[in-house]
């Protein structure tokens, strides 16, 4: 796990179940927050923007709007990830002999210490926080604009 990330379960009552979520707290001026060196690549592309009134909506009891928004379930949008650009680190140099060829996002059995495949490692933690956040069938976004809270 990395920090400037929030979780959370958002009761669905439409669909009788619960929306798993993660997002990262925007810092000044960058709402990708900690997820901000994903803008631009495979995997950033694979992270929709919600609006922060959406979100509200969610966090209030409403979630319709914010699942409109975010689209695809978590598996499906890990699926659609280059495998090159996604099977762990530790497949692709063959240091770990538990990493299977299911050792990518999407792949179902995802384990727990996957380590995405990137050289800088402000990608690499990014990248494999939404991996483990997907694999727990959480959808992953990022919230720009205001927010607002019921008084």
């Amino acid at each position: 796990m990395i920090d400037g990330l929030r979780y959370a379960s958002i009761a669905d009552p439409d669909r009788a179940t619960r929306l798993l979520v993660m997002y990262p707290a925007p810092l000044p001026g960058e709402p990708w927050g900690v997820l901000a060196p994903l803008r631009g690549t495979s995997w950033g592309d694979q992270i929709p923007e919600v609006t922060g009134e959406a979100l509200s909506h969610a966090l209030h009891g409403h979630p319709k709007p914010l699942r409109e928004q975010v689209g695809n379930p978590p598996l499906a949008r890990a699926r659609r990830l280059p495998v090159v650009e996604s099977m762990c680190i530790e497949r692709q140099a063959r240091t770990c002999a538990a990493a299977s060829p299911a050792c990518h996002p999407g792949s179902g059995s995802m384990p727990e210490c996957y380590s995405a495949p990137a050289r800088r490692e402000d990608l690499r933690l990014a990248a494999s926080a939404v991996a483990r956040a997907w694999a727990e069938g959480r959808h992953v976004f990022v919230v720009v604009g205001p927010e607002f809270v019921v008084t």
